[in-house]
């Protein structure tokens, strides 16, 4: 499993992640099919984060890894 997600794209979907479990744990009133939509989007998210590869990049071909540029 090759990583194809880059730090600035992790940071993003921390963030993203970070408001939508707020939105559905803080108990802001919305119907509780979009909270528990939520949740899953945002345990998706966490698992991306951590091994940070996305099986929807992947498909697309999609990669948002920065590479090292040496300057030897």
């Amino acid at each position: 499993m090759k990583k194809n997600i880059g730090v600035t794209d992790r940071i993003i979907r921390f963030v993203f992640m970070d408001l939508l479990l707020g939105m559905c744990l803080l108990g802001i009133n919305v119907p509780l099919w979009i909270s528990n939509l939520s949740f899953i989007v945002s345990i998706y998210l966490v698992i991306t984060i951590i091994f940070a590869y996305s099986p929807i990049y992947h498909l697309f071909k999609y990669d948002t890894k920065e590479e090292k540029i040496n300057t030897n």
